[in-house]
């Protein structure tokens, strides 16, 4: 009996040193889980507020300066072109006050009168540096002209020009 009591005795005491063990190991794992888990949830809401710094830089980006569909129309509907929109944004801008405001100012209307003169006269004139003839002072001008209708100091040059031309030309009519 003795025995059965030393050994009931030892089971009793080896189940509370496991019992007490494990109470310490779950109280550590407790304590390493809250800790993992707070800083699980930092990188998660460092990682967020990343994202959302990403993100209102791309909704900066997107926002311009550039008209809304609304205020494209309001332009349109106001007699303004959309090759004019520009310079109403410009006009704006140094204005400093709301569109409506601008539009009814007769300095902003004068300006725009101006400015569509402007670009009336830049639409007349040709484009480019090709011209229909050459200039009066050149060679090739006056090679084209009568002889008499040559002036005094371009003949010499116009008599050798044409010497020289009808000497580089060939014998039949198409060389």
């Amino acid at each position: 009996m003795f025995n059965e009591e030393t050994q009931v005795a030892d089971l009793e005491n080896t189940a509370d040193d496991v019992e007490l063990e494990e109470a310490e190991t779950e109280t550590e794992t407790e304590e390493t889980d809250w800790k993992a888990e707070a800083l699980k949830y930092k990188a998660i809401l460092d990682r967020n507020k990343e994202k959302g710094a990403k993100h209102q830089e791309v909704k900066k980006e997107i926002k311009s300066d550039d008209f809304g569909y609304d205020v494209k129309a309001y332009l349109k509907s106001s007699g303004i072109n959309a090759s004019e929109f520009d310079f109403v944004k410009g006009e704006l801008k140094n204005f400093g006050g709301d569109i409506d405001a601008l539009i009814e100012n007769e300095y902003f209307q004068a300006k725009l009168e101006k400015q569509r003169a402007i670009n009336k006269t830049s639409d007349a004139t040709p484009k480019g540096k090709r011209t229909g003839s050459p200039a009066t002072d050149t060679v090739e001008y006056w090679m084209a002209k009568p002889f008499a209708d040559i002036p005094q100091e371009m003949r010499s040059k116009v008599v050798n020009a044409r010497i020289e031309k009808e000497s580089k030309t060939g014998v039949f009519y198409n060389s």
